[in-house]
């Protein structure tokens, strides 16, 4: 795409996405564009066509161009989407260097290059490229990078769906002083289910459930519990997936979510994530559970962080949270994607992260640095990662959605955890057999 027909497609993108534009609107005549913008009426009349074809613009015959109301649905080419803003902060200097004729898209809902949690990456696997060969290609030596974060972003046919930018373990933040206004004692590192129950209930003496702990959290958040409880959803064994859903392992964290529910005595919030993550660093919450880009080390709030409880009989692992880097199938332009990768993962990029500790960076080099030896909070993000175990049914987006959906109407509905997976187990084994 020539400079010229650029500058004219970015003049009108602009115009819509600083709300200039809005959806339905008909767009003045090209002349008076190329007027505006210093371009020939031929580049403006291009520029139009191109983003009618690209479904931001719609023209109608003998009436005009419009713009579309849908258009923030539109994904266009050689965009990069991010759901953080953190992002945006980091990239926009290098990424306007170093990659050019890519462009960051704050008001589209998705991008041909997109940052992602694991979540979405998961369930949008099937959308997106088989990033491994070029990432062979770029990095035969890896000696650098945590491979074994990159193991659970593996579709079940093979394909790396997604590049792990940043990583980490799942911990409990808890706000000190809200802890002993209700009495109770501040947890530590091994602390066990019981003494967790213990803080909840006298956490809930003092304060309304939705300032003690949120029922709302990622669903990466609450498979956590079956993790701690020694159980999982499904593995790879022997060349085969297994169903590991009704195992007793997996059903004694059923039964412990149970319980965290009703001693919470709490329906599910509606709150976003995000909105639960302010309140704690505001200091109106008392326990959030996150991961380290999560959090806010400069909060003016006392706040400590501790491992997950240790469940009787089940094991110290957790799962992993991540920001991938994805990019759509429709992309064809591999030059562009192997700069975009050597750029997301640069010693550059990675010490910035690092620098802001946010997440763990997926270069060892920049991870080891990141972490601050005189902040308790951090020896708890660096021992907690080494317990971080691959977790197969991220391969399974649908299976992953079904137990998601269990785990909900176990709060909502109070349903039999030992009956529920039972019969969701079934369900997996059949649907796994016929695929």
């Amino acid at each position: 795409m020539s400079d010229k027909l650029q500058t004219a497609r970015e003049y009108i993108l602009r115009k819509i996405e600083n709300g200039e534009l809005r959806g339905g609107d008909k767009l003045p005549a090209a002349r008076e564009y190329s007027d505006e913008i210093g371009v020939s009426l031929a580049i403006t009349q291009m520029a139009f066509t191109s983003l009618v074809r690209d479904g931001i613009l719609t023209s109608v015959p003998r009436q005009g161009t419009y713009i579309r109301a849908d258009w923030p649905q539109r994904i266009l080419p050689d965009s990069f989407q991010t759901f953080r803003p953190v992002w945006k902060n980091v990239l926009a200097d290098l990424l306007r260097e170093a990659v050019p004729s890519v462009r960051v898209c704050d008001k589209f809902r998705e991008g041909a290059y997109e940052i992602v949690p694991t979540w979405t990456a998961q369930f949008r696997q099937e959308e997106y490229l088989d990033l491994a060969g070029l990432f062979d290609e770029l990095y035969p030596d890896r000696s650098d990078f945590f491979m074994a974060q990159f193991q659970s972003f593996y579709s079940r046919s093979g394909k790396l769906y997604g590049i792990p930018l940043i990583f980490s373990p799942w911990v409990l933040c808890c706000n000190t002083a809200m802890i002993r206004e209700a009495g109770g004692d501040l947890p530590y590192p091994g602390w066990s289910w019981g003494e967790f129950i213990t803080l909840l209930r006298k956490l809930r003496r003092v304060y309304p459930a939705e300032q003690v702990f949120s029922l709302f959290q990622s669903p990466s958040f609450w498979m956590n519990f079956l993790f701690r409880a020694g159980g999982g959803i499904v593995v790879r064994e022997g060349g085969r997936w297994q169903v590991k859903f009704d195992d007793p392992q997996t059903v004694e964290g059923l039964r412990r979510l149970k319980e965290l529910k009703d001693v919470l005595d709490a329906p599910g919030a509606s709150s976003t994530r995000e909105t639960i993550r302010g309140r704690f660093f505001d200091g109106t919450v008392a326990l959030f559970s996150g991961t380290r880009e999560d959090v806010d080390f400069h909060s003016g709030i006392d706040w400590i962080c501790v491992p997950l409880p240790m469940i009787p009989g089940g094991a110290d692992r957790i799962r992993q949270a991540s920001d991938l880097f994805c990019v759509r199938r429709q992309v064809n332009d591999f030059g562009q994607v192997r700069e975009m990768l050597r750029l997301l993962l640069s010693p550059e990029i990675q010490e910035r992260l690092g620098q802001l500790r946010y997440g763990i960076p997926i270069r060892r080099s920049a991870a080891i640095r990141s972490f601050d030896e005189n902040d308790p909070r951090d020896a708890v993000f660096f021992s907690e990662m080494t317990r971080i175990v691959p977790d197969g049914s991220l391969a399974w987006p649908e299976l992953h959605q079904l137990v998601n959906c269990c785990i909900n109407r176990i709060w909502r509905a109070g349903l039999n955890p030992e009956k529920a997976a039972a019969e969701l187990a079934a369900a997996m084994r059949t649907y796994i057999e016929y695929q």
